[in-house]
């Protein structure tokens, strides 16, 4: 095999496949190689399968049990299909945030490890001004991150928010609402199916490249 240079080339990005055993199922997450404990542990909390994950990595391998059973389902990104048969818990904000105090963080997505590959999304949860930051080939998976990291800081999800350098989906609105995070901002667009989402259970949205804020109690008007 040859690589051929056709531009000045990057570094390339890494991805490597992990394998989850969670009770009596196992899964398999693409992911970048860092922050493996928390991606599985922010998975766990996020997926709606555990309330106090405890998880053990050795190599490519994770192992934790779970409080909940789950199905499968094959996906073809680098995301875990789970389905938890459990409803969503409507939020109810209890901080409120500024469009200016909230894109003050943006800076903090464009990252020295996206210059150099373009390869990596970028998760931050913002609680008191502290920075819990996850990256990784997949957006899920770097919001997981994120939420393992401030799991582990012990942050309080419900006076915090979820900012990420990827779309705002159904799937990234359904793990703020699971653990209880009342905001979720991003630089990149939003979708209709996440809006529904943020109506029906309380999330508030913002997307600086759709141009709009969706507002559901935790988006304070600037004076």
């Amino acid at each position: 095999m040859e690589i051929i240079e056709i531009d000045r080339p990057l570094e390339i990005g890494e991805e490597m496949e992990l394998k989850v055993i969670l009770g009596g199922n196992v899964i398999r997450i693409f992911c970048t190689p860092v922050q493996l404990e928390e991606l599985v542990t922010g998975f766990l909390l996020s997926e709606g399968l555990s309330a106090e994950p405890k998880v053990i990595v050795e190599g490519d391998v994770a192992v934790a049990m779970v409080d909940k059973g789950f199905s499968t389902s094959i996906n073809s990104s680098g995301c875990a299909g789970i389905y938890v048969d459990e409803p969503l818990q409507k939020l109810e904000p209890k901080v409120r945030f500024s469009l200016n105090s909230v894109r003050e963080y943006l800076t903090e997505l464009e990252a020295d490890y996206y210059r150099r590959t373009r390869a990596y999304h970028t998760a931050l949860i913002v609680s008191d001004g502290k920075i819990a930051k996850g990256y990784d080939v997949g957006r899920h998976n770097a919001v997981d991150k994120a939420i393992g990291m401030a799991y582990r800081d012990r942050v309080d999800f419900s006076r915090s928010f979820l900012m990420l350098s990827g779309r705002i989906t159904a799937g990234i609105a359904k793990k703020a609402i699971r653990v209880g995070i009342p905001l979720v901002v991003s630089k990149a667009a939003i979708l209709n199916s996440a809006i529904e989402l943020c109506e029906r259970y309380g999330l508030s949205a913002i997307s600086f490249a759709s141009g709009i804020a969706v507002n559901s109690g935790a988006i304070a008007t600037d004076a």
